[in-house]
């Protein structure tokens, strides 16, 4: 998409439905117009009437109609600023509003696959740039045409001649615009892109504060984030170079226009062809022009600054889906829950080959356990059966039903998962666990909390409930937080669950607390487990051994330990320890 594309785009579907504004806006520009040409034109009655011909009369109502014409110069500049910035502040929410959609409907491999400060930055910054360039320039712009052509009509009206004269810096000014234009295009890409890497270390380093603190780090770190601050300042000046660049130039061709223009006219006054009270006026209204000429020099400068900003906004925007949620594909039927992998072979955006044609069968209603070393292809499994990933090679059924042939939202509605990555949201307990159903009554959520034994401790303290976690669970220990993932997934009471290391976050005594909790969680419910420790998956009805993205053995415990050497060994080296 080119720039003009771009501009159209904006224009067609965001500001045009603010179109009634539009004409609002319209209207009080060319009340501000006309005003600001009244008042350089009042200055040849001013002194023809008031100096020259010492007229009582007129120096009372010239004045008089000087206070009018600025009174309403000022109230409908007022009005002009305040309705394209409610335009741009609408067109920026619309705007941000996609852009959020977009980031929750976005496939995991697109949001995993870009740092949360680039989306960040694109969501603040960008969008802040955005609404500078529509509500300060765009459409203020159509003010300063306006109030151009009413002060080149008031030049001609007195002069036409000095007016094409004076109309000289008009082509001249869009030369040295489109130029200036041109480089802003370049150094506000720069800009952007240092401020989205200032944003990406700022968040490495509020997750990572421990790990700083602990490597005693700080001074390093200060450095990094010293060198990022200067990078972005440093790119930020040049875009205020030439932005105010424009400055000089445009001060340097007004200065040899006016003095041509004075030359010109002191001429044609020695040969009578022009009066003093109108040459004031006229230079009145080339002076006034100056403010407009130079704004709209500079308009191409900020649109390309604003064009930048809108690049990278709708390159989030249109990103194109893999996975989506399809009505017209058919519900999930459930009967037991069988999961079935028939040749499934997975490899990562990156060229990263994890699961090489692998069968797997997860019977309806058991709890079937993988193992394997890291890297070998588990929680990638588990991932495909929500299709977190497109899944491109073989076929994954439920219920004899592949999930690429079913609805998306009926799939994930039937499935609840507790991972080792345990994600909390800054907000109350109570609201943390009830994620998994907002339509949860009070009690229900208490009976989760308890199945989870996490009721004891949320009652303990202060607010209970209400307590508010912090950013991801900071307030809480590893275990706390993995039991209110328990709850929730307890709470939203699917028939498939699937535990990613459900367990890895609790020592031996808190595990066993929490083990009849996972037991009732998991009765009579499809149950994949990936784990490292055998005490969560000895249990099982099937263990499948994986390595390499292969699977290599499978069997119950006892069969594994007496036939399978890899498990024998991994096993022992466990419970020895």
């Amino acid at each position: 998409m080119n720039n003009n594309q771009l501009i159209k785009r904006i224009f067609h579907t965001e500001i045009k439905k603010y179109i009634n504004l539009i004409f609002i806006c319209l209207f009080f520009m060319i009340i501000s117009a006309v005003t600001t040409a009244a008042s350089a034109w009042l200055l040849d009655p001013a002194i023809k009437e008031i100096f020259l011909n010492q007229n009582k009369t007129m120096l009372y109502m010239i004045p008089l109609a000087i206070i009018i014409v600025f009174v309403l110069k000022g109230l409908s500049t007022f009005a002009v600023r305040i309705v394209t910035i409610k335009i741009g502040m609408k067109v920026v929410e619309n705007i941000q509003i996609l852009m959020a959609k977009r980031i929750l409907t976005s496939d995991i491999s697109y949001i995993v696959g870009k740092h949360s400060g680039k989306f960040i930055s694109n969501f603040i910054n960008d969008t802040q740039v955005l609404f500078n360039v529509i509500s300060g320039i765009v459409i203020s712009s159509i003010k300063e045409i306006l109030t151009l052509i009413a002060l080149i009509m008031l030049m001609f009206y007195h002069d036409w001649q000095l007016s094409i004269l004076a109309l000289v810096i008009i082509p001249i000014a869009a030369f040295f615009s489109r130029k200036f234009g041109k480089k802003m295009g370049k150094k506000a890409n720069l800009s952007f892109e240092a401020t989205e890497n200032l944003s990406k270390f700022l968040s490495e380093i509020i997750k990572g504060s421990w790990l700083v603190k602990i490597y005693q780090r700080e001074k390093d770190e200060q450095v990094k984030i010293s060198n990022f601050i200067e990078d972005r300042f440093k790119k930020m000046r040049k875009v205020e170079q030439v932005r105010l660049g424009t400055g000089p130039t445009m001060e340097m061709i007004t200065a040899f226009a006016i003095a041509s223009v004075v030359f010109f006219a002191g001429y044609r006054s020695m040969q009578g062809a022009i009066t003093m009270a109108q040459f004031v006026s006229f230079l009145a209204a080339l002076m006034l022009a100056y403010q407009p000429v130079r704004a709209l020099a500079g308009i191409n400068v900020g649109i390309q600054e604003g064009v930048s900003a809108a690049k990278r906004i709708y390159d989030l925007i249109d990103q194109k889906d893999q996975i989506s949620d399809d009505v017209n594909l058919p519900e999930l039927k459930l009967s037991t829950g069988e999961i079935v992998f028939k040749d499934v072979s997975f490899t990562y955006p990156d060229g990263t080959k994890v699961i090489d044609k692998i069968n797997i069968n997860i019977a309806g209603n058991s709890k079937t356990a993988i193992i394997g070393t890291s890297g070998s292809g588990k929680t990638t499994i588990l991932n495909l059966i929500p299709r977190f990933y497109n899944l491109k090679e073989g076929s994954i059924l439920i219920d004899n039903q592949e999930i690429n042939k079913i609805r998306l939202s009926s799939l994930r509605k039937n499935i609840s998962i507790v991972s080792q990555d345990t994600v909390l949201f800054d907000d109350t307990i109570k609201n943390n666990i009830a994620y998994a159903n907002v339509h949860a009554t009070d009690d229900e959520i208490k009976n989760a909390a308890k199945f989870a034994e996490i009721d004891d401790f949320i009652n303990s303290l202060k607010n209970c409930y209400d307590t508010i976690v912090g950013e991801n669970g900071v307030k809480l220990s590893g275990g706390q937080k993995q039991r209110i993932s328990i709850a929730r997934a307890i709470l939203k009471n699917s028939p498939i669950i699937l535990l990613d290391e459900a367990t890895s976050s609790l020592d031996s005594e808190a595990e066993e607390k929490i083990r009849y909790a996972l037991d009732n969680l998991t009765k009579n419910k499809t149950t994949l487990i990936i784990s490292h420790k055998f005490s969560s998956i000895i249990n099982c009805d099937k263990i499948y051994i994986l390595n390499k993205g292969k699977v290599i053995d499978e069997g119950t415990h006892s069969e594994l330990v007496k036939n399978s050497t890899v498990y024998k060994n991994l096993y022992d080296k466990q419970t020895l320890n």
